[in-house]
């Protein structure tokens, strides 16, 4: 048998045991909740397999949920608004959770091709040095078990925190719902709730891209003409509720940049998100000016600030800060550095600390008079 017949066999065993175990659990749980049981099989297809047999191995499951467990039985339908939520919220995580699997096998070969390159290279050298032959050897095969362990870390943290958070409270929404004594305000407040939450995930899933991307050398920027002024607005606004506290301070004459407008607009709006998270809920300034031969933009909070020690690694993807704030998932700084240089710009970060921080980005000023109603924002 191949490796791709087993996957399939696999598969379609892990569902149809994932759908026996819902029954005896119905006694016990909310059938609406039970989707969860075929999470570890989606995820084991997955990171065994790969991505494609993830994939389907989540489609059958939310196939088999809906014909054996949801009403009405025996058909490809959905008779109730909070079915229809659980199902799609079960697909959202299945289709995630089988990405992340995939991207964490992936890395892990990545890993071991190294590895493997590594020893091929000391081999050469072993008639020479023997002995600081074995000794870097050593020295590799534990970074990359390092590297490998922080990495499954990680994404198991991003998992279990990030997800599950915004996941619980579309579930809960979702089931409160179809309760006959919500109000039409009630509902009201659900439905934004299931909006904003799963808007959440999407953020997630979109850093989580951006990372990947920057990581295989894959963010290649698509240059054009960049309205400053208007790509900061775009990202103010990007970020939902918390751009309230946002405020402007712009010079109106910037020259417009040679850059991605995607990117950077990705990039300014994790500033702005990080600003607003750990800025105590106080206003975050944003300035822009023409310094010398830079166009300098200044994002300053008033939270806690960064300890000098913390100062770099905060740019490191899944690092997130002691300052006692365990909001994000430590991508949004590493995303922005990544898209900014990518740009040909320079971020460092300037910080006191109870008196807060303030992210220095810089690009060389474009030799052109101030942008024109042609350049995006």
């Amino acid at each position: 048998m191949s490796r791709r017949s087993l996957g399939l066999v696999v598969s379609v065993t892990l569902v149809a045991a994932g759908t026996a175990l819902i029954y005896p659990l119905k006694e016990v749980a909310p059938v609406v909740s039970l989707g969860v049981v075929y999470i570890p099989g989606v995820l084991l297809v997955a990171a065994a397999w790969g991505l494609p047999l993830g994939l389907l191995t989540a489609l059958l499951s939310a196939a088999a949920f809906n014909w054996f467990h949801l009403p009405p039985i025996g058909a490809l339908d959905i008779a109730a608004d909070h079915d229809l939520v659980a199902l799609v919220v079960f697909g959202i995580v299945a289709v995630f959770g089988a990405a992340l699997a995939d991207f964490a096998r992936a890395r892990t070969a990545e890993s071991e091709h190294r590895r493997e390159e590594a020893d091929r290279a000391l081999e050469q050298l072993e008639a020479l040095e023997l002995e600081r032959e074995r000794m870097q050897a050593e020295m590799i095969e534990s970074e990359a078990l390092r590297r490998s362990d922080e990495l499954k870390t990680s994404l198991l943290r991003s998992v279990s925190h990030d997800l599950r958070t915004p996941l619980t409270s579309i579930i809960a929404a979702g089931a409160a719902l179809d309760s006959p004594s919500a109000t039409a305000e009630e509902r009201h407040e659900l439905s934004e709730a299931v909006v904003e939450q799963g808007q959440r995930l999407s953020r997630l899933v979109e850093n989580l891209l951006d990372v990947s991307r920057l990581e295989s050398g894959k963010a290649e920027p698509r240059r054009e003409p960049v309205d400053l002024p208007g790509l900061l607005e775009a990202a103010r606004h990007s970020i939902g509720p918390g751009g309230d506290v946002v405020r402007l301070s712009l010079d109106s004459d910037l020259p417009a940049l040679s850059a991605d407008p995607t990117q950077l607009e990705r990039a300014f709006a994790n500033l702005l998100d990080n600003a607003v998270v750990h800025g105590a809920g106080e206003p975050v300034l944003v300035r822009s000016r023409l310094v010398g031969p830079r166009l300098v933009v200044r994002v300053v909070d008033r939270g806690p600030g960064i300890p000098e020690r913390e100062r770099e690694r905060i740019f490191e993807p899944f690092y997130r800060a002691a300052d006692g704030n365990g909001s994000g998932s430590g991508l949004g700084l590493a995303i922005a550095r990544g898209f900014i240089e990518a740009n040909g710009g320079e971020i460092a970060v300037e910080s006191l600390p109870g008196q807060g921080s303030s992210f220095v980005v810089s690009f060389d000023a474009p030799v052109s008079g101030p942008a024109d109603s042609g350049a995006r924002s």
